[in-house]
């Protein structure tokens, strides 16, 4: 197959992030990944684009977050910038998830982002680039 690449380009706002999630699972999806696949992806590529929003620019609208995502064969990379505030060092590892497994509502609303990326994607890394902060998150994927 081929490779292909999309780049796109928010504002800093959680209504974009959506699309965001959308383009990711087309993408995949096109590729022939599993539907389940395709989701987790998603999902972890939206967490990490509204951590930016939320956590790097403190909910500032105006800002711009890029997505660069290239699909070669069956490896997906995504690469996630902003310039906001990076991320600090203790957060960049995931957080065992603490819950009463008795009562669904004893998760925190917050924290669980890391936690879900990192279970999600197989691989992680934060970094800087052209002075900005980046989020490389990397997966292969099974096809359907």
């Amino acid at each position: 197959m081929a490779s292909r690449q999309v780049d796109l380009s928010i504002e800093s706002r959680l209504e974009n992030v959506a699309s965001v999630g959308e383009t990711v699972n087309r993408l995949c999806r096109e590729a022939g990944f599993s539907e389940g696949d395709a989701y987790n992806v998603e999902l972890a590529v939206v967490e990490a684009v509204s951590n930016c929003v939320r956590h790097a620019y403190r909910g500032e609208q105006g800002r711009r977050v890029d997505v660069h995502l290239r699909l070669e064969g069956d490896r997906l990379e995504v690469r996630i910038l902003d310039d906001g505030l990076p991320v600090p060092e203790a957060n960049r590892r995931p957080q065992p998830i603490e819950f009463d497994p008795q009562d669904p509502l004893s998760i925190a609303e917050g924290g669980r982002g890391t936690f879900l990326i990192h279970s999600l994607m197989d691989r992680v890394e934060y970094g800087s680039e052209g002075g900005r902060n980046l989020l490389l998150l990397a997966k292969t994927i099974r096809r359907s």
